[in-house]
């Protein structure tokens, strides 16, 4: 079960149980043993703690000014800071700038998301394809 507490969520957690109210939604709370936390962080490639994003970053990948690790929409080939796609380089998902829905995406739908995975999964057989390559 789900329940939206509203903006400015705060979270205590005391004696095993954790207790979640909203700031926005007067009355909202909840008390449960487990909590998930399903937020994305802001992105920030400059910043980022994983390891191959930062041996990305520190090779010349392209960045946007929001932090978001720039790829060519038509594929999901990252870019470098000219702005030119990486021959055999793909990203796909929220932290690139070619992003999808912000929500959960239905299947059977053909939504963005999908058709950029398409895009993407296309370009990599194509390349894998080639013996030239």
């Amino acid at each position: 079960m789900v329940r939206f507490l509203g903006a400015g969520m705060t979270v205590a957690a005391s004696g095993g149980v954790f207790r979640a109210c909203g700031a926005t939604v007067p009355g909202a709370a909840v008390a449960a043993r487990a909590l998930v936390e399903a937020r994305l962080p802001q992105p920030t490639l400059a910043r980022t703690r994983d390891p191959l994003l930062r041996a990305l970053h520190a090779e010349g990948v392209a960045e946007t000014p929001d932090g978001l690790l720039a790829v060519d929409p038509a594929d999901g080939r990252v870019r470098d800071r000219s702005g030119s796609p990486h021959p055999r380089r793909f990203a796909l998902g929220p932290h690139t700038d070619a992003r999808g829905a912000g929500a959960f995406t239905r299947p059977r739908t053909n939504s963005p998301s999908f058709r950029q995975n398409d895009a993407t999964a296309r370009a990599v057989l194509a390349f894998l394809a080639d013996p030239a390559r």
